[in-house]
């Protein structure tokens, strides 16, 4: 329960944070002032899940950052996930480092956007 009073106070902090932010200030950072306020809102665990999802594909989170489009879209999609169970369940598998195969992805909203990535960044 203090867990979830805790997220709440960060979250009220960093809103207000955002919202007394200039536009230009958001703009250095790549940001609107709507796409911040929906990262702020964004639980903690969904970055997590991202990488980790990413490393599977062979990616860094800095491949994922050099379009913050992309990031942001994968943000998204993980966060509106529609088979979060499956998604802890494999996240959760006995053997972290062994080979995937990719058919067992099917349940990742964001599975096509990673292959893309990976793909273009092996050549």
């Amino acid at each position: 329960m203090m867990e979830r009073f805790l997220r709440m106070f960060r979250l009220s902090r960093d809103m207000h944070e955002i919202e007394a932010m200039t536009d230009t200030e958001l703009a250095d950072l790549g940001v609107s002032r709507t796409e911040a306020l929906s990262l702020a809102a964004l639980p903690d665990d969904v970055p997590v899940r991202v990488a980790a999802m990413a490393r599977i594909y062979g990616l860094e989170v800095d491949d994922l950052l050099a379009d913050r489009r992309v990031w942001h879209e994968l943000l998204h999609g993980c966060n509106h996930c529609t088979d979060l169970a499956t998604c802890h369940r494999f996240m959760a598998r006995a053997e972290p480092e062994a080979p995937v195969d990719p058919a067992a992805l099917a349940f990742c909203p964001n599975r096509a956007t990673f292959d893309h990535l990976s793909r273009s960044l092996a050549g």
